[in-house]
């Protein structure tokens, strides 16, 4: 065993200096691929930091605001519509002509819920005037 050790030490051709120099060149290669590495995670680093930057802005003008449907009118039209088909059901159900039962139940209802979400449309006016 010994014999067949030497005998391959003996054949191969190579010496010292190329084996250092070929370990070398790998440790060479090995930092270089570390180092691109590096660089590529805080490449991605800055772009995500530059992406969180460039959040956006949104200013509101006075003009844009008053063109904002009041709670008060919000509140009149959802309630207007909710009575009007409440109306006109409960209208159709109890009248024994249920056409013009849930017509006549139909408006009443529409203005009795548009006074009422009228009213609770202000009561949010007046809570969001006294919060500026």
């Amino acid at each position: 065993m010994i014999f067949s050790v030497l005998l391959f030490v003996s054949c191969n051709e190579t010496s010292n200096e190329e084996i250092e120099l070929e370990a070398a060149e790998k440790e060479s290669l090995v930092k270089q691929r570390t180092i691109d590495s590096m660089t590529i995670i805080n490449l991605e680093k800055q772009k995500a930091e530059a992406a969180s930057e460039n959040t956006t802005v949104i200013v509101v003008s006075e003009e844009e605001e008053k063109k904002k449907m009041n709670n008060k009118t919000k509140g009149a039209l959802i309630g207007a519509g909710v009575g009007a088909v409440a109306g006109a059901a409960t209208g159709a159900a109890v009248s024994e002509k249920k056409g013009k039962g849930a017509i006549v139940g139909g408006v009443i209802g529409g203005a009795a819920g548009a006074g009422a979400g009228y009213g609770v449309g202000a009561g949010k006016d007046k809570k969001e005037a006294e919060k500026k």
